[in-house]
């Protein structure tokens, strides 16, 4: 269900795609050096779904102070795994786990890496060029970060300001990156998380996180319509 949802959100977003006009000769945009990259983080709104969905961070939060291996295991249960409800025990663990998962906290680690994973993938696209005189910085405006599963969607707003008045010099809105899906699966249960982070782990090193690659397909879209001759 959550990958139609998705889904249908990445089809809205693509058939809304226009790539907006850059407003700067490419003369221009080679006189700019890009001096910082500044980040801003959507504010909460009560009552409204949040616009940052992001489990897999959740988790990984949560692991680092509940690790996996610190679940109580069952003595006694069955080898072939055809018993699968869980102890008072590992219920516990698991409700403990997930409301972990789901605390302020942790909304705090996932909204403070993503601003950090989001100012790193465009820092680094501008490290050689444009390498003029007149500095800029890059102002984004996350919008949203879909990643529920195997796919991703990345929006957000970019504004290049001219690093002495701070006027905008050029933006690009509505911004998109997206991550394509993948065959890896998010388990539905608390027990099938905890028991499945190890082949998530594994599909993330094959393919990488889903959110890294929106971002990264997003920084990587607007350095090409920047730089573009």
């Amino acid at each position: 269900m959550i990958r139609l949802v998705l889904a249908a959100i990445l089809a809205a977003v693509l058939s809304g795609c226009v790539m907006p006009e850059r407003g700067l000769a490419i003369s221009d945009v080679r006189d700019l050096r890009i001096v910082d990259v500044i980040v801003e983080m959507p504010k909460p709104t009560e009552g409204s779904p949040s616009t940052i969905v992001w489990p897999q961070a959740g988790l990984a939060y949560a692991s680092t102070l509940m690790p996996a291996s610190t679940r109580p295991v069952r003595i006694g249960r069955d080898p072939t795994g055809a018993d699968t409800t869980p102890s008072p025990e590992e219920a516990a663990w698991d409700e403990k786990f997930m409301a972990l998962t789901r605390s302020g906290a942790a909304q705090t680690h996932v909204n403070t890496t993503l601003a950090q994973i989001t100012r790193e993938s465009f820092r680094k696209r501008f490290v050689d060029q444009p390498a003029g005189r007149h500095g800029a910085r890059l102002k984004i405006i996350v919008k949203s970060l879909q990643a529920p599963g195997g796919q991703a969607s990345f929006t957000a707003d970019a504004i290049l300001l001219d690093g002495v008045t701070g006027k905008s010099l050029t933006q690009y809105p509505n911004l998109t990156g997206i991550r394509t899906a993948s065959t890896a699966v998010v388990p539905a249960t608390p027990a099938g998380i905890i028991i499945g982070l190890a082949a998530i782990a594994i599909a993330d090193q094959i393919r990488g996180d889903p959110a890294h690659e929106a971002i990264d397909s997003a920084s990587s879209s607007f350095a090409g319509w920047l730089l573009r001759e």
